[in-house]
């Protein structure tokens, strides 16, 4: 293999090792390169939609996905005072799609099922503890140079993908904007295998409250047997030690619902949340993908959905570069940049911002027309087929595919 014949992969989480198995699969030379010395599983996303496993279906993933997920036939939306506001039934969807339902599997799981995928192809080609550092390009390729424990490594290659998150590497070297805002409460998540089902919950749920929301979802956890994850707002000012303190934890969750005894906290994690779109998803021979091109917060379960498809366009696209002939100037990359950042910018954005302002609306006029406006989507099914279409992303995809 040339020295600069490959496609260099940066970040190994689910956009980066989905976009090595498809370039695997369709025997584009590559070279994955994380940081880590494993893939990350703290807590993050864990909500895998239908247009999304439409295209595992199209790599022969599907069997791994729902052999180790939850399948989710129905969402609810909340109110904390109220009670339940409307149940959405996704089997309204079975005329749409063969996966009229959400599955949730944790993000770090779905990287392990693309690793045993990959272990497939004896020329993968994937480097732990490569932190890459910087990222330069030429009419004829990219170098990018890597600190890895035996010292700085220089790795060739005729393009690069940034599939490292939104504090992207790739992404820095390239210009581009990366603007948006940041939102001033933290968003904190508690992992416990208490059995919030008994109260009638579904295994995703939305709890609305202009004072303090929370999201709640079930995810198969370490063994399969189940964690339900408990994700609030905190104050941006509050140390992180009080935050986590036992008795701030079981105050919190004791809020939301209380109980006799102590909940059973097995994670606590914490993190920013941001919504920001990159101003171009390429520069030259310089691509990004998933968080490193757009982040946003998780309500709704869409930012690695999101990625995911990135990686799905650009490898499309660029395995008919690839075998056709790889100018920088080629368009199909260009139509990438396009199709992918229209849609972030049309859906992705406008959706997840919207369900946070509707989840903690303050204006009580405005939270009862928003709350009645869901009772009239369920109670209409052409409505609800609508709505339903644009949060499980389908709507948004097809949206992609039509640009030219």
């Amino acid at each position: 293999m040339a020295q600069r014949d490959r496609v260099i992969i940066v970040g190994g989480g689910p956009v980066g090792y989905t976009t090595a198995l498809i370039l695997a699969q369709k025997g584009i030379p590559f070279v994955l390169l994380e940081a880590g010395h494993a893939v990350f599983d703290e807590p993050r996303a864990g909500t895998i939609h239908p247009p999304t496993l439409e295209l595992y279906a199209s790599v022969g993933a599907i069997d791994r996905f729902l052999d180790r997920g939850f399948l989710v036939h129905n969402y609810q939306y909340y109110d904390r005072t109220q009670g339940l506001i409307a149940d959405f039934e996704l089997g309204v969807l079975k005329d749409q799609t063969a996966y009229p339902f959400r599955l949730m599997l944790e993000q770090h799981k779905v990287c392990y099922i693309m690793q045993e995928m990959l272990a497939e192809h004896a020329d993968a080609d994937v480097r732990l503890d490569h932190e890459v550092i910087e990222v330069a390009q030429d009419a004829d390729g990219v170098v990018v140079i890597a600190s890895t424990p035996s010292g700085t490594e220089r790795i060739d290659g005729r393009y690069v993908i940034g599939c490292d998150g939104g504090r992207s590497q790739v992404r820095k070297s390239m210009d581009v904007a990366f603007d948006g805002f940041t939102y001033p409460e933290r968003f904190l998540i508690l992992s416990t295998p208490y059995d919030f089902g008994r109260h009638g919950y579904a295994f995703t749920n939305y709890i609305a409250d202009p004072d303090e929301w929370f999201a709640l979802f079930k995810v198969p956890g370490i063994d399969g047997s189940g964690l339900w994850r408990v994700v609030s707002p905190v104050d941006p000012a509050a140390p992180e030690d009080q935050i986590f303190a036992d008795a701030a934890v079981q105050a919190r969750m004791q809020r939301f619902r209380p109980m006799d005894g102590e909940y059973d906290v097995v994670h606590r994690n914490i993190y920013n949340v941001h919504q920001r779109v990159a101003s171009s998803y390429r520069d030259g021979r310089i691509l990004i993908a998933g968080d490193a091109a757009h982040i946003n917060n998780p309500l709704g379960g869409m930012g690695m959905n999101f990625g995911i498809h990135d990686a799905f366009n650009l490898t499309e696209k660029l395995a008919q570069v690839w075998f056709d002939g790889d100018a920088p100037g080629e368009p199909l990359l260009d139509l990438y940049d396009r199709q992918r950042r229209t849609v972030a910018q049309e859906y992705l954005q406008r959706q997840t911002i919207q369900n946070k302002n509707n989840i903690g609306q303050k204006d009580p006029v405005e939270r009862e027309k928003f709350y009645q406006g869901m009772r009239d989507t369920v109670a209409d099914p052409e409505r609800l087929l609508l709505y339903l279409r644009r949060v499980t992303m389908m709507e948004g995809f097809e949206r992609a595919a039509s640009i030219t």
